[in-house]
Protein backbone atom coordinates (compact mmCIF):
# COMPACT_ATOMS: atom_id res chain seq x y z
CA UNK A 1 0.00 0.00 0.00
CA UNK A 2 1.04 3.91 -0.82
CA UNK A 3 0.20 6.52 0.79
CA UNK A 4 -0.23 9.83 0.58
CA UNK A 5 0.08 12.37 3.65
CA UNK A 6 -0.33 16.21 3.17
CA UNK A 7 -0.42 19.43 6.17
CA UNK A 8 -1.38 22.74 5.23
CA UNK A 9 1.44 24.19 6.95
CA UNK A 10 5.26 23.58 6.61
CA UNK A 11 5.07 22.90 10.68
CA UNK A 12 2.41 20.46 10.34
CA UNK A 13 4.61 18.33 7.96
CA UNK A 14 8.11 19.32 9.28
CA UNK A 15 8.61 16.42 11.74
CA UNK A 16 7.07 13.78 9.21
CA UNK A 17 9.96 15.17 6.30
CA UNK A 18 12.43 14.67 9.25
CA UNK A 19 11.26 11.39 9.91
CA UNK A 20 10.77 9.70 6.73
CA UNK A 21 13.36 8.17 4.32
CA UNK A 22 13.31 10.72 1.31
CA UNK A 23 14.13 8.70 -1.92
CA UNK A 24 13.81 11.79 -4.28
CA UNK A 25 11.51 14.96 -4.72
CA UNK A 26 8.92 15.49 -7.43
CA UNK A 27 7.82 19.37 -8.12
CA UNK A 28 4.34 19.23 -9.15
CA UNK A 29 1.74 21.78 -9.26
CA UNK A 30 3.77 24.25 -7.46
CA UNK A 31 4.18 22.07 -4.66
CA UNK A 32 7.28 19.38 -3.77
CA UNK A 33 6.48 15.80 -3.29
CA UNK A 34 8.92 13.85 -0.86
CA UNK A 35 8.75 10.26 -1.86
CA UNK A 36 10.32 7.76 -0.38
CA UNK A 37 9.38 5.25 2.98
CA UNK A 38 8.65 5.49 6.62
CA UNK A 39 8.58 2.53 9.65
CA UNK A 40 8.00 0.21 6.38
CA UNK A 41 5.93 1.49 4.04
CA UNK A 42 5.85 3.59 0.96
CA UNK A 43 4.91 7.47 1.52
CA UNK A 44 4.47 10.46 -0.78
CA UNK A 45 4.45 13.96 1.94
CA UNK A 46 3.31 16.91 0.64
CA UNK A 47 2.14 20.87 1.58
CA UNK A 48 -0.88 21.49 0.55
CA UNK A 49 -1.03 25.06 1.57
CA UNK A 50 -4.26 26.46 3.18
CA UNK A 51 -7.95 26.25 2.23
CA UNK A 52 -10.05 23.58 0.11
CA UNK A 53 -8.94 24.05 -3.76
CA UNK A 54 -5.19 23.99 -2.30
CA UNK A 55 -6.39 20.61 -0.38
CA UNK A 56 -8.50 18.77 -3.35
CA UNK A 57 -5.37 20.02 -6.24
CA UNK A 58 -2.76 18.17 -4.12
CA UNK A 59 -5.31 15.53 -3.46
CA UNK A 60 -5.78 14.65 -7.04
CA UNK A 61 -1.71 14.69 -8.17
CA UNK A 62 -1.38 12.28 -4.57
CA UNK A 63 -4.08 10.25 -6.96
CA UNK A 64 -3.59 10.55 -9.95
CA UNK A 65 0.64 11.38 -10.51
CA UNK A 66 1.27 9.02 -7.52
CA UNK A 67 -1.10 6.53 -7.67
CA UNK A 68 -1.19 6.42 -3.58
CA UNK A 69 -3.70 3.66 -2.16
CA UNK A 70 -4.76 5.70 0.95
CA UNK A 71 -4.78 9.97 1.63
CA UNK A 72 -4.06 10.83 5.30
CA UNK A 73 -4.61 14.39 6.39
CA UNK A 74 -3.32 16.23 9.73
CA UNK A 75 -2.79 19.37 11.25
CA UNK A 76 -4.83 21.59 13.63
CA UNK A 77 -8.02 22.62 13.93
CA UNK A 78 -10.86 24.42 15.93
CA UNK A 79 -12.62 23.00 18.42
CA UNK A 80 -16.39 23.45 18.35
CA UNK A 81 -17.69 21.14 21.07
CA UNK A 82 -17.82 21.99 24.05
CA UNK A 83 -16.34 18.97 25.33
CA UNK A 84 -12.96 19.35 23.30
CA UNK A 85 -9.26 20.72 24.71
CA UNK A 86 -6.23 22.39 23.46
CA UNK A 87 -4.06 19.10 22.70
CA UNK A 88 -7.09 16.65 22.27
CA UNK A 89 -7.02 14.83 18.47
CA UNK A 90 -10.09 14.57 16.19
CA UNK A 91 -10.28 11.80 14.07
CA UNK A 92 -13.11 12.31 11.03
CA UNK A 93 -15.58 9.42 11.10
CA UNK A 94 -17.32 11.78 8.52
CA UNK A 95 -17.00 15.26 7.14
CA UNK A 96 -18.84 18.16 5.95
CA UNK A 97 -18.30 21.24 3.90
CA UNK A 98 -19.92 23.79 6.16
CA UNK A 99 -19.54 26.59 3.90
CA UNK A 100 -21.62 24.75 0.86
CA UNK A 101 -24.93 25.88 0.50
CA UNK A 102 -27.27 26.05 -2.90
CA UNK A 103 -30.43 25.58 -1.08
CA UNK A 104 -32.33 28.53 -2.54
CA UNK A 105 -32.13 26.25 -5.34
CA UNK A 106 -35.00 23.83 -4.81
CA UNK A 107 -33.45 21.07 -5.82
CA UNK A 108 -30.35 21.07 -2.66
CA UNK A 109 -30.21 21.37 0.93
CA UNK A 110 -27.72 23.02 2.95
CA UNK A 111 -24.65 21.44 2.53
CA UNK A 112 -25.24 19.27 0.39
CA UNK A 113 -22.77 18.92 -2.80
CA UNK A 114 -24.47 20.07 -5.96
CA UNK A 115 -25.14 17.10 -8.32
CA UNK A 116 -23.18 14.59 -5.65
CA UNK A 117 -26.03 14.33 -4.16
CA UNK A 118 -23.81 14.01 -0.88
CA UNK A 119 -23.79 16.12 2.23
CA UNK A 120 -21.90 13.86 4.46
CA UNK A 121 -18.57 12.11 2.90
CA UNK A 122 -18.14 8.66 5.89
CA UNK A 123 -15.20 6.98 6.46
CA UNK A 124 -14.02 4.13 5.81
CA UNK A 125 -14.74 2.26 9.17
CA UNK A 126 -12.12 -0.06 9.90
CA UNK A 127 -9.48 2.37 8.68
CA UNK A 128 -10.73 4.87 11.14
CA UNK A 129 -10.64 2.11 14.22
CA UNK A 130 -6.92 1.65 13.37
CA UNK A 131 -6.55 5.25 13.10
CA UNK A 132 -8.08 5.63 16.78
CA UNK A 133 -6.12 3.15 18.27
CA UNK A 134 -3.25 4.56 16.59
CA UNK A 135 -3.91 7.77 18.16
CA UNK A 136 -4.52 6.21 21.57
CA UNK A 137 -1.26 4.13 21.56
CA UNK A 138 0.64 7.57 20.68
CA UNK A 139 -0.73 9.92 23.31
CA UNK A 140 -0.33 7.42 25.95
CA UNK A 141 3.36 5.73 25.25
CA UNK A 142 4.90 8.36 23.40
CA UNK A 143 3.51 11.50 23.65
CA UNK A 144 4.98 12.21 27.28
CA UNK A 145 8.25 10.91 25.48
CA UNK A 146 8.18 13.54 23.01
CA UNK A 147 7.07 16.75 24.25
CA UNK A 148 8.60 18.47 27.79
CA UNK A 149 6.27 18.59 30.68
CA UNK A 150 7.27 22.01 30.80
CA UNK A 151 5.23 22.57 27.52
CA UNK A 152 2.37 20.52 28.07
CA UNK A 153 1.83 22.32 31.27
CA UNK A 154 1.91 25.68 29.05
CA UNK A 155 -0.78 24.31 27.64
CA UNK A 156 -2.41 22.80 30.09
CA UNK A 157 -2.14 19.12 28.40
CA UNK A 158 -1.84 16.08 30.27
CA UNK A 159 -2.94 13.12 27.93
CA UNK A 160 -4.75 14.09 25.47
CA UNK A 161 -8.32 12.72 24.65
CA UNK A 162 -9.07 10.97 21.26
CA UNK A 163 -12.40 11.60 19.52
CA UNK A 164 -13.76 10.40 16.54
CA UNK A 165 -16.44 12.11 14.74
CA UNK A 166 -17.99 14.82 12.73
CA UNK A 167 -15.31 17.32 11.44
CA UNK A 168 -16.27 20.71 9.37
CA UNK A 169 -14.60 22.42 6.75
CA UNK A 170 -14.80 25.69 4.68
CA UNK A 171 -12.66 28.50 2.95
CA UNK A 172 -13.04 30.59 6.47
CA UNK A 173 -11.17 30.88 9.70
CA UNK A 174 -13.73 30.19 12.19
CA UNK A 175 -13.84 32.55 14.89
CA UNK A 176 -16.92 34.26 15.58
CA UNK A 177 -18.94 33.11 18.58
CA UNK A 178 -22.32 33.31 16.57
CA UNK A 179 -21.04 31.73 13.56
CA UNK A 180 -19.50 28.67 15.16
CA UNK A 181 -23.17 28.03 17.41
CA UNK A 182 -24.78 28.12 14.38
CA UNK A 183 -23.16 25.89 12.79
CA UNK A 184 -22.99 23.30 16.18
CA UNK A 185 -26.69 23.50 16.17
CA UNK A 186 -27.40 22.79 12.36
CA UNK A 187 -24.58 19.97 12.36
CA UNK A 188 -25.42 18.21 15.93
CA UNK A 189 -22.61 16.53 16.86
CA UNK A 190 -20.06 18.83 15.36
CA UNK A 191 -16.39 18.41 16.66
CA UNK A 192 -14.51 20.65 15.33
CA UNK A 193 -13.95 23.08 12.28
CA UNK A 194 -10.93 23.34 9.72
CA UNK A 195 -10.06 24.42 6.24
CA UNK A 196 -9.14 21.49 4.15
CA UNK A 197 -10.63 17.59 5.28
CA UNK A 198 -14.03 17.58 3.62
CA UNK A 199 -12.44 18.99 0.44
CA UNK A 200 -9.52 15.56 0.63
CA UNK A 201 -12.75 13.57 1.10
CA UNK A 202 -14.73 14.39 -1.88
CA UNK A 203 -11.96 14.35 -3.82
CA UNK A 204 -11.11 10.30 -2.60
CA UNK A 205 -14.42 9.46 -3.17
CA UNK A 206 -14.88 10.92 -6.73
CA UNK A 207 -11.67 9.14 -7.53
CA UNK A 208 -12.99 5.83 -6.63
CA UNK A 209 -13.75 5.84 -2.86
CA UNK A 210 -10.13 5.99 -2.28
CA UNK A 211 -9.35 5.71 1.62
CA UNK A 212 -9.03 9.26 3.64
CA UNK A 213 -8.29 9.93 6.64
CA UNK A 214 -8.04 13.27 8.38
CA UNK A 215 -6.39 13.59 11.83
CA UNK A 216 -6.79 16.95 13.88
CA UNK A 217 -5.35 18.07 16.88
CA UNK A 218 -7.23 20.69 18.73
CA UNK A 219 -5.27 24.05 18.74
CA UNK A 220 -7.89 26.64 20.17
CA UNK A 221 -11.65 26.83 20.68
CA UNK A 222 -13.64 27.90 17.02
CA UNK A 223 -14.44 31.07 18.90
CA UNK A 224 -11.10 32.01 20.32
CA UNK A 225 -12.68 32.20 23.73
CA UNK A 226 -8.94 30.90 24.87
CA UNK A 227 -5.36 32.45 23.58
CA UNK A 228 -3.19 30.08 22.57
CA UNK A 229 0.52 30.91 21.81
CA UNK A 230 -0.24 29.09 18.24
CA UNK A 231 3.21 28.79 16.52
CA UNK A 232 5.08 27.88 19.79
CA UNK A 233 2.25 25.20 20.51
CA UNK A 234 2.23 23.56 16.79
CA UNK A 235 6.10 23.50 16.95
CA UNK A 236 6.14 22.39 20.34
CA UNK A 237 2.76 19.99 20.53
CA UNK A 238 0.57 19.68 17.39
CA UNK A 239 3.75 18.22 15.30
CA UNK A 240 4.32 15.72 17.12
CA UNK A 241 1.05 14.53 18.00
CA UNK A 242 0.28 14.67 14.26
CA UNK A 243 3.55 12.78 13.23
CA UNK A 244 3.33 10.56 16.16
CA UNK A 245 -0.05 9.49 15.10
CA UNK A 246 0.61 8.95 11.75
CA UNK A 247 3.50 7.01 11.96
CA UNK A 248 1.61 4.67 14.72
CA UNK A 249 -1.11 4.17 12.30
CA UNK A 250 1.56 3.52 9.52
CA UNK A 251 3.40 0.61 11.93
CA UNK A 252 0.13 -0.72 12.20
CA UNK A 253 -0.28 -1.75 8.82
CA UNK A 254 3.48 -3.32 8.76
CA UNK A 255 2.38 -5.86 11.83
Amino acid sequence: MKFGILGAMPEEVALMARSMTVHHTVEAGMRTFYVGEWVGQEVVLVLSRVGKVSAAVTTMLLLERFGVDHVIFTGVAGGIHPSLRVGDVVIGDRLVQHDMDASPLPAFERFEIPLLGKVFFESDREILSRAVAAAKRYTTEFFPQDVSAESRAAFGIDTPAVYDGLIASGDQFLADPEVTAELRASLPGLLCGEMEGAAVAQVCYEMGNVPATVIRVISDQADHSAAVDFLRFVNEVAEYLTGGIVRELLAGYSK
